[in-house]
Formats: structure tokens, sequence, C-alpha cells
């Protein structure tokens, strides 16, 4: 039943990444064109998820294909994509880098276990 959810969840979220995006890009570039784009990434992102990637690396493989995605529409687009799609674009590796830079920040200041002492001592 895992497979079909996440079949199901992928392809909605493909679709309405399409939609969204074909609402806010000019009219050349069309849902087919976009959906065409997007469709890699999204097939690859619902393998890692199906293959139960650890949560970072699964956020920080979407958050690429995503950016990639945005280089690839800007590709094809037939007009130039407007400068709030960089920010859209990079917005999702920005933030999965600082939600990891302060989970180590934040690790840094747990306590840590003492040195063990060997239970052998050389004489």
């Amino acid at each position: 039943m895992k497979r079909f959810d996440a079949i199901v969840m992928f392809a909605s979220l493909w679709l309405l990444a399409s939609m969204v995006i074909d609402v806010l890009t000019p009219k050349e570039l069309t849902v087919y064109a976009i959906g065409g784009a997007l469709a890699p990434a999204t097939a690859i992102s619902a393998l890692l998820y199906w293959l139960e990637v650890p949560r970072v690396d699964f956020a920080v493989c979407f958050s690429v294909f995503w950016m990639v995605s945005g280089m690839a529409l800007e590709l094809i687009s037939p007009v130039p994509l407007s400068p709030l799609m960089i920010v859209v674009t990079l917005l999702p590796i920005l933030v999965v880098g600082i939600v990891i830079n302060f989970q180590c920040w934040r690790r840094s200041f747990a306590p840590t276990a003492p040195e063990v002492v060997s239970a052998r001592r050389e004489s």
C-alpha cells in the first residue's frame, strides 16, 4: 500500500506544482512544458522517498532537483522569466542549508561523555 500512496502523493504534487507555476509564468510557457520539466525531478524524488532515504539526504536531493527544474524552466522558456523565479528556485536549497547548519550548531553545545579510561592499564 505504501507504494501506491507514494505514487498518488507525488503525482498530485507534480500536477499541483505544474499548475501553480503555469499561472505564475508567461503565457508562452505552457503547463505541458512545465510538467515535462518537472517530471524527472518528481519521479526521482518519489523513488528516493519509496527507498526510504534518510530525511536530511532526501531534503538535500529534493532541493537540488527543484533548483535544476527551475534552471530547466528558464532554458525552455521562450521569454525571460521574472527575477522572482531565481528566489523561488533557490529558496528550498537555502532553507535546507540553514536547517542543517542550525542542527550542527545545536549539537556542538550538547554535553559529551567523558573519555572512557581503559580497563586494562599497561604497567
